[in-house]
């Protein structure tokens, strides 16, 4: 159950009342903003404004050994991972080698089940034999120091370009791979935005490479900006705050793929029932990335590579039906697996961390399923299924409780190897072991301090009424957005609003409608997705009073237009 903080009413001579309304001012203080300069900054961030590339540790010695390997036709391979990150980040890597003619690279993408995440020795050894001098990796390599080492003994050079967290020795020392790494979380790194994406930071590298060899290779000022799009996408998909230099990605980065020039990311915009006149952060998330990431879920990445990379109508129509049939049959697997989930729990009496699985279960989709065992009984989730002859899977958590923190708190030896961070993370064990795991993981979860499992607090933004509710209010609140970590999508109460209609829609009855009627007679309608009335803290009845917690929303299905209330609670 979340708990809810009301937000504290500004002063009357708040600097931002002279220049905004008092709910934008309102919003921007409760996101930490407090002068008239901030506000500007983040409600239109200028491009200009991004930190100079080259603040990047390493970058500069990046840029250089990248131009060395072109002005010599060295073989260059981009190490990508697999996820709706790594893939737009290897799109923008490769545009720049098109755009400078430099055709002797290829794209290297390891499949997400037979190798897993990570850069592996044994797909190095296939690089290597292909005639490769140079690999580049991105969103990935941060961790990889046997592929490292390898790399060092074989003569084949290594840049790692990441975002991800270094390792660390016994004694709580940074343990970085010995070779060139372009990564704003390593120590001794200055740059003043830490929190990119893996497509971030290569598009860092790019900046700064075509800072200094622009006019070398002939390439017009400001092409790097079409680029945007891919770095819209990953910020977005990765789920980084959406503060500072990463806002101005994700704010551009949606201006960009308006107007882009890829032929299959319009198609797939297109094909998925976007509207790309108003495509928002939300289409991101929720309908391009899930495609994106459908691919190696079900298949290969390149899947998706192949969409982003199209080069004529042909191309882009054949593999943007193929993504699009790979995502309806996850969809599909989700679904029927975790009803074989809730099927294996009807009867078991549940703990604060439920493990379920099964040895059949496709791995690729067991977060998925996952997320949605969370959401149906609140509690720590672990699903697993058998690989190799082991046991692995996937974790998430409700309530705050810190998944590593978790694991580390079990007894030695339960697990082969776990990772992740606080929402969510991967793990492996024995097949014997998992017999013991539900027992261990919940005698480890009450030995954890109470802060780490609090349950979360969300602000309320303000108290609104229903007659406020118009095109005007949404274009204002529309003002802060792109939403996301960092930058919440407002949250407004609704005091003593009666129901006029409750209702259950959908193919199975699976969400839910409320209406309720503004003074001029007016309808508003309410819907919550996967929801039940009796999921709320109060349950909703026709014509008696209830508050009402929810987000303005503008969806637009079919060309049809609607301003509308998203349900997070009822209380």
């Amino acid at each position: 159950m979340n708990h809810y903080a009301e937000s504290l009413p500004l002063s009357e001579n708040h600097e931002l009342l002279t220049r905004y309304s008092s709910l934008i001012s309102q919003l921007l203080v409760n996101r930490g903003i407090h002068t008239i300069k901030d506000a500007k900054t983040f409600i239109t961030p200028q491009y200009e404004d991004n930190h100079d590339p080259f603040l990047m540790y390493n970058l500069k010695q990046a840029t250089e050994r990248i131009h060395t390997a072109i002005t010599k036709n060295q073989k260059i391979t981009i190490y990508a991972d697999y996820d709706a990150d790594g893939i737009p980040g290897a799109v923008v890597l490769a545009s720049l080698l098109d755009v400078i003619k430099f055709s002797n690279y290829n794209i290297y993408i390891p499949h997400r089940h037979d190798e897993g995440f990570g850069v592996h020795v044994d797909a190095l050894e296939k690089i290597k034999s292909d005639g490769t001098k140079l690999v580049i990796t991105i969103d990935v390599g941060i961790t990889g120091h046997d592929a490292t080492n390898w790399c060092k003994e074989h003569n084949l050079e290594l840049i790692v370009t990441d975002h991800h967290l270094p390792l660390q020795d016994d004694d709580g020392n940074e343990y970085l791979p010995d070779t060139l790494v372009v990564n704003p979380k390593q120590s001794g790194c200055s740059y003043p935005e830490p929190m990119l994406c893996g497509t971030g930071v290569i598009f860092k590298v790019v900046q700064g490479f075509l800072n200094r060899y622009r006019d070398t290779y002939n390439v017009p000022e400001g092409y790097e900006k079409w680029m945007l799009d891919m770095v819209g996408i990953a910020t977005i998909s990765d789920m980084v705050p959406l503060l500072g230099e990463n806002r101005t990605f994700a704010y551009y980065g949606l201006k960009v793929i308006k107007k882009t020039k890829r032929i299959g990311l319009k198609k797939l915009i297109w094909d998925a029932g976007i509207s790309i006149d108003h495509l928002n952060e939300e289409d991101i998330g929720f309908g391009i990335s899930p495609k994106l990431n459908a691919a190696s879920r079900m298949s290969h990445p390149e899947e998706a590579l192949a969409v982003l990379r199209a080069q004529n109508d042909i191309q882009a129509t054949m593999a943007v039906k193929h993504l699009i049939s790979l995502n309806n049959n996850r969809k599909k697997l989700v679904a029927q697996t975790t009803k074989k989930a809730y099927g294996k729990l009807a009867n078991r009496t549940l703990g604060d961390v439920i493990v379920v699985g099964s040895p059949d279960w496709q791995a690729g989709v067991l977060g998925l399923v996952a997320s949605k065992i969370v959401e149906r009984y609140q509690k720590r989730v672990f699903v697993w299924s058998e690989e190799g002859g082991e046991i692995k899977g996937s974790c998430r958590s409700y309530n705050g409780t810190h998944l590593v923190d978790l694991m580390n708190a079990t007894e030695p030896d339960t697990f082969i190897q776990f990772g992740g961070h606080a929402e969510a993370g991967g793990f492996s064990c024995a097949k014997k072991e998992i017999h013991f795991l539900e027992e261990r993981l919940n005698t480890a979860f009450a030995t954890l301090p109470k802060n780490n499992h609090d349950a979360e607090t969300l602000v309320i933004d303000a108290e609104i009424n229903l007659d406020d509710i118009n095109d005007e209010l949404y274009h204002q609140i529309e003002q802060l957005a792109p939403f996301g970590v960092g930058n919440p999508k407002p949250l407004f109460m609704f005091k003593n609003v009666t129901p006029i209609t409750v209702n259950q829609f959908g193919k199975t009855k699976e969400h839910v409608e409320i209406y309720f009627s503004q003074s001029n007679g007016q309808h508003v309608r309410a819907i919550a997705f996967f929801k039940t009335p009796n999921d709320f803290e109060k349950v909703p009845q026709l014509g008696i009073a209830i508050n009402l917690l929810a987000h303005l929303e503008h969806s637009v299905f079919m060309g049809k237009h609607e301003l509308r209330l998203k349900i997070v609670d009822i209380i």
